[in-house]
Formats: structure tokens, C-alpha cells, sequence
């Protein structure tokens, strides 16, 4: 980046340093492919290109973006080898009750045992880069019967057999909340070590059923094995995206994404309320104030797509006030002018080129990411040999 901006007058553009999260669940390969670089040696799971006070972006000065500005949307490219947590997010009312309920308690905002660790909902989409795996929402309830039937008859103990039976029988009369609290209350011999999660995913592989959402379900359970999360899955919408396809998380509803990488905007919050997959805290009585128990179809986006000559605009609207995203895919050596009128985010995932102001240049390859002011200064993207392609994130 070069800069020539006249003394006392604010830049049009700032390359930015997201701090890369080293989760366990997250990819050696994933990010380092999107920026050609070599496979790293620990988990990278996701980058943060935000101002939420716990994770800071920066400028190319060493400043926090957040000294700048104070965004409402967090963008995050999230990378991820092994499943996330089986969670869900409060509402803006649940979350300012929580933060609060917390530091009144005297809990640190990096305590491991804290739920709340600001006072905003948390509401995101994610547009998948490569092939994506997901579970968002309880599926019909008609269906998850169907499936614990059949756990019920691979089972060897009686008492665990009859159990599954019993909720595979609530589960056809819609009663979702009552079997999701029985799997995860932590008390139940479904959390015991070697206890009856372990039983039913070691009858399950035996069996060698062709069936996506068991296969999915075992496949947890060898990563956390005693942990009945696993089993939770079996009541969620499995969900595969492709490349360009998208999903949008409201709030309450039940979520873990699986594998892939993709484009994620939310909500400025890190507020997660964990009940399985997980090693970190779970607050199994938070979640069950927070998660909606309705069946809903997968959560899936239908964009509003553009085409000219020169590249594709792809125009992703969720139903909230806090953020939208573009995505332009421009053809090789193509230009796109741009006047932010308000700030944004932009992220290149593809191609190389160039964003280009009568005072600076910043080059842009997969992984970077650029602050706007918008201030109304203009702006051009250009495409280099191969194309480019770049997310611009932004408050409607």
C-alpha cells in the first residue's frame, strides 16, 4: 500500500491485520490454500475483521481499527476441519440481561465459565468458498422419530433401549424441547464416560447404515466421544452448501457448522451458548432459555444476482438492520468504481487486484482485507489476469 494523503486528512482505504483465532476445531490447510501459502503447523480457525473488543483488528500503524470506528457487523473468514459446538445465540433482550447478570457476578470478560461477553445478539450468515457442511434449525420432528427407532433397535442394554424408544415416541408427537433437554442434561448416563453415548455410536458403527445424518452423528462422536451432542445432531437439518451458496443463522436458532470455509458476517458479538461437541463451557440451562424449539426448513439465502460483461454481482440481504454483503466477481482486467457513503469491509477470496484512490493503492490477493471509511471519496477495483473476487460487507 502506498500513501500519499495530505497531512490532517483521513485516508480512503486501510489494509487491515485480522488476528487469526487457533481453535482445535479449525483447518491446517483451509485459510492457507485461500492465500496460497504453505499448511500451518496448529488449527487456524477463523480471522476476525471487526471491532469487537475482545479480538482487535488493526492498522497498518499498529491502531485498532476500532479506534477509527465503531462497526456493528464483524466479518470473519472461518475455516473449519472438525464441528463447531452445538449452540445457539440470544436475542438483544437475553444477551443485555446476561452481560449484565454476569459482571455483576464478578466474572472476568475472558473467564472460561463466562456465557456473556458483550450485551449484542449475534445474528450471521455465512456464504460458503468451498463445499460446506452445516446443521441449523430442528428438522421435522416426524423424521429424528424415525432415526432414534432405529438407534433403539441397535442397542443391546434394555434400559437404553427403552429410552430411545420412549423419545423416539415424543419426537413423533413433536415434543423436541423435551428430548433436547434429555440429551443434554448433564446428569444423564448420556454424559457418563462409557456410558450409553459411547454405547450407541459403537452399536452404530457395527450396524454400517447408509444414512447421511448418522454418518454425520458418528463422525462427531468419534471426535468427542462421550459427549451426546452427537446425538443432538440427529434432531438438526444437515446441510450441504456449495461454493456461492448461503444460509442465515437468526436468533435462537440451533446451529454447528461442520466442515469447509466460507464468508461469515454477523452481529458485533462473540456471545455463544454452547450445550455439546465442545470442550469449552456449556450452559445447558442458558441454552434451553435462548433456543427456539420449532421445526424449520435449512435456513437457506436465495441472493439477488446481477450480470454485465465486465463481472457478477451477487447481493446478500438478511432480514436485519446491523449488515448486508456484495460480492463482485470481476473477469479479467475488468474495473468496478465504488463510492463507499458509509464504512465497510472488504475482503478478497479469489484473483488479484487492485484498489485504487487518487492517494493510495492497496493490492489485494485472497485473505486481504481493507477498511473503508466512507467518507465519499471514489474508489476503483481492478481485476487483474485472472479476475478478482472481493466481499464488501456494510450497515444497509
Amino acid at each position: 500500500m502506498t500513501n500519499r494523503v495530505p497531512s490532517g486528512q483521513q485516508p480512503t482505504m486501510y489494509r487491515l491485520t485480522a488476528p487469526v483465532k487457533a481453535y482445535a476445531w479449525g483447518s491446517t490447510t483451509l485459510l492457507a490454500d485461500l492465500a496460497r501459502t504453505e499448511p500451518s503447523s496448529t488449527p487456524q480457525a477463523e480471522l476476525w475483521f471487526g471491532t469487537h473488543p475482545t479480538t482487535q483488528t488493526t492498522l497498518p500503524d499498529g491502531r485498532a481499527l476500532a479506534d477509527l470506528v465503531d462497526l456493528p457487523y464483524l466479518v470473519k473468514l472461518l475455516a473449519a476441519e472438525q464441528p463447531l459446538s452445538i449452540q445457539a445465540h440470544p436475542t438483544i433482550v437475553q444477551a443485555e440481561a446476561g452481560f449484565a447478570a454476569e459482571n455483576a457476578a464478578g466474572l472476568a470478560i475472558d473467564d472460561p465459565e463466562r456465557t456473556y461477553r458483550d450485551p449484542n445478539h449475534k445474528p450471521e450468515m455465512r456464504v460458503a468458498l468451498t463445499d460446506f457442511t452445516a446443521m441449523a434449525g430442528f428438522r421435522d420432528p416426524t423424521a429424528s422419530a424415525e432415526t432414534f427407532g432405529t438407534l433403539a433397535q441397535l442397542v443391546e442394554p434394555p434400559e437404553l433401549a427403552v429410552v430411545l424408544s420412549n423419545m423416539a415416541t415424543q419426537l413423533a408427537e413433536g415434543k423436541i424441547k423435551e428430548v433436547f433437554g434429555q440429551l443434554v442434561d448433564t446428569d444423564s448416563k448420556f454424559w457418563q464416560p462409557d456410558g450409553w453415548t459411547r454405547t450407541i455410536f459403537t452399536a452404530l458403527e457395527q450396524a454400517k447404515l447408509n444414512d447421511d445424518a448418522l454418518a454425520n452423528a458418528l463422525a462427531a462422536s468419534k471426535i468427542h466421544p462421550d459427549d451426546p451432542g452427537a446425538l443432538v445432531t440427529l434432531l438438526m437439518n444437515l446441510i450441504h452448501l456449495s461454493p456461492g451458496e448461503s444460509m442465515f443463522i437468526p436468533d435462537g436458532t440451533i446451529h454447528a457448522y461442520v466442515s469447509g470455509l466460507g464468508v461469515e458476517v454477523m452481529a458485533t458479538s462473540d456471545n455463544v451458548i454452547r450445550g455439546g461437541l465442545t470442550i469449552k463451557h456449556i450452559d445447558v440451562e442458558e441454552l434451553d432459555r435462548v433456543v427456539r424449539y420449532q421445526p424449520d426448513p435449512p435456513p437457506l439465502m436465495t441472493p439477488r444476482i446481477e450480470h454485465t460483461e465486465a463481472m457478477r454481482i451477487t447481493y446478500f440481504d438478511p432480514p436485519v438492520e446491523e449488515f448486508a454483503l456484495t460480492r463482485y466477481d470481476l473477469r479479467a482486467n475488468q474495473r468496478l468504481s465504488v463510492v463507499p457513503d458509509r464504512p465497510r469491509i472488504a475482503i478478497c477470496t479469489d484473483g488479484t487486484g487492485q484498489l485504487v484512490s487518487p492517494e493510495d493503492i492497496v493490492k489485494v490477493s485472497p485473505g486481504t482485507g481493507v477498511y473503508l471509511p466512507g467518507n465519499d471519496q471514489p474508489l476503483e477495483l481492478t481485476a487483474g489476469p485472472a479476475g478478482v473476487t472481493m466481499f464488501i460487507a456494510c450497515q444497509p
